[in-house]
């Protein structure tokens, strides 16, 4: 835009308007120092109106000694033409309290070719606020802070940074360090920078600090500043690897609290089981010799009533249901509660487990479908065959109880595979499965959700399958079926070989 444009556009009465709304005070003296101008922010300031302004100088509304100092700042302004920028204070009218501000002034000729000053008033109140809260704050960050001039004498410091100086923190020491970061880095402390100084620090040990620089900054005053930052970064490495260190305790102590609170839980398990096993052993034990006198004593009526057409044979086929039943019970509280080693035999398992199965196939409802799925291929094994015959039956008489009458074609399928190192003997059914909270429950002793069940069948396959060195899996889903699976170990160790030779 041209001048003249410019000139037809912003009239006097334009640039009056403007300067009026400032936000910032602004008036303007002759060359006697005397108000010819003064814009709304102004006269709020000073507490006067426009009118009375006009005429008037310093020494019409000002304390005499203030007046005194502005008027000879005022007047050497006009007669020398160098700038002036300084901090002063002045009377809030609206507090009555005395205001920091800072006062802006340069002189002007006018178009009658007298001087002019023009000044402006800026209020530090709140910037000097701020700063003494940075103070404050810097006095206890872990960092050495600094405001520095431009000639790099240091205007304030914090202790660390003191520290930092080495040697007694004195003008020297500081002074010897700005020059030492300004031979480090040529940006240093002029333009925004970050690098990495060694500095004589804390006890005159050389220390490795990330040196931070804002660069100049105008923060109203008359001069720039600048502010630094010193931060140790070996105090921060020690105190990294001492989190570390301290990260690493807690995940052993944790680790070692899980550790005791599973052996607590293996003692009193392994207590309970132990007591529980004796009482089942001793019962089952009880039970058995007057369980023989009954089903001898059935077979010898069955012997005599036969072909008397006594209409009783309903009952003696009840009675002999029953024994087999509680025969089963017994077996069942016999086999929780060995204790006795295991009588171990190498042999072809996949070969055994087919005799097994074929015999135990036999006992099962016809319209249960057996599925045998072998892949040892004639590997070897070490297993006790009357124990881990007794844990294949109980998984598929679990099987087979879970899914008659509920599924139409029941079928169980047995399958062999080695992996790991061990032996999988699995026993998979297409049954209803398992509800989440019974199968939590599954593995407790005398837990059972039959109206006829001893609670012992699960837990004696598990202690079967522990017993031999190996562990018992539960799988289940609600609506596919449910899956069984003992682990082996192919080898057994020489400790076991030796406890089961004594």
């Amino acid at each position: 835009m041209s001048d003249e444009k410019s000139k037809s556009i912003l009239t006097r009465s334009m640039l009056i308007d403007c300067l009026d709304h400032l936000p910032t005070p602004v008036y303007v003296k002759d060359d006697q120092a005397r108000f010819v101008a003064s814009n709304i922010a102004h006269c709020e300031l000073v507490g006067k109106t426009y009118e009375f302004l006009l005429g008037k100088n310093d020494f019409d509304f000002f304390p005499h000694e203030l007046a005194a100092q502005f008027n000879a700042v005022d007047m050497e302004l006009l007669a020398t033409g160098i700038p002036v920028v300084r901090e002063e204070l002045v009377l809030d009218v609206a507090t009555g309290l005395q205001k920091l501000v800072l006062t802006r002034k340069a002189r002007i000729v006018g178009e009658d070719g007298r001087y002019y000053l023009i000044g402006t008033n800026s209020d530090l109140t709140e910037v000097r606020k701020r700063e003494n809260q940075y103070r404050a704050l810097s006095e206890t960050v872990p960092v050495g802070v600094a405001q520095i001039g431009e000639t790099f004498e240091v205007i304030f410091s914090n202790p660390l940074f003191n520290a930092y100086c080495g040697g007694d923190g004195t003008e020297t020491d500081q002074a010897r360090l700005i020059e030492k970061l300004r031979k480090t880095n040529p940006q240093f402390p002029g333009e925004t920078c970050r690098f990495e100084a060694t500095v004589q620090g804390l006890g005159n040990q050389p220390r490795t600090m990330i040196v931070v620089s804002s660069g100049w900054l105008d923060l109203g005053e008359a001069t720039r500043s600048a502010t630094i930052s010193l931060i140790d970064i070996s105090q921060m490495a020690e105190l990294q690897r001492i989190n570390d260190e301290v990260s690493r305790l807690n995940i052993e102590l944790a680790e070692n609290m899980r550790k005791l609170n599973e052996a607590q839980d293996t003692l009193v398990k392994r207590g309970r089981m132990e007591q529980l096993g004796q009482l089942t052993a001793t019962v089952a034990h009880e039970l058995r010799n007057p369980l023989g006198a009954v089903r001898t004593s059935a077979f010898l009526l069955e012997r005599k009533l036969k072909d008397k057409n006594l209409g009783i044979e309903s009952q003696l086929d009840r009675i002999n249901k029953g024994i087999v039943r509680c025969d089963n019970i017994i077996t069942q509280l016999l086999d929780f509660s060995r204790t006795s080693q295991l009588q171990f035999q190498p042999g072809d398992l996949d070969s055994w487990l087919t005799q097994t199965i074929e015999e135990e196939a036999k006992k099962l409802p016809r319209n249960v479908e057996l599925e045998l799925l072998l892949g040892l291929d004639g590997q070897t094994v070490p297993f006790d065959p009357a124990r881990l015959q007794r844990a294949v039956i109980n998984m598929i008489s679990n099987a087979v109880e879970a899914m008659t009458p509920a599924i139409e074609v029941p079928r169980v399928t047995i399958s062999t595979f080695i992996k790991s190192g061990h032996v999988s003997v699995r026993v998979t059914d297409n049954g209803p499965g398992i509800p989440p909270d019974v199968l939590a429950r599954i593995r407790e002793p005398l837990f059972t959700t039959k109206s006829f069940g001893t609670g012992l069948g699960v837990p004696a396959v598990e202690q079967i399958a522990v017993q031999h060195g190996g562990r018992l899996d539960v799988k289940s889903d609600l609506g596919v079926g449910s899956r069984f699976t003992v682990w082996l170990p192919l080898q057994r160790s020489q400790a076991e070989t030796r406890e089961n030779a004594a």
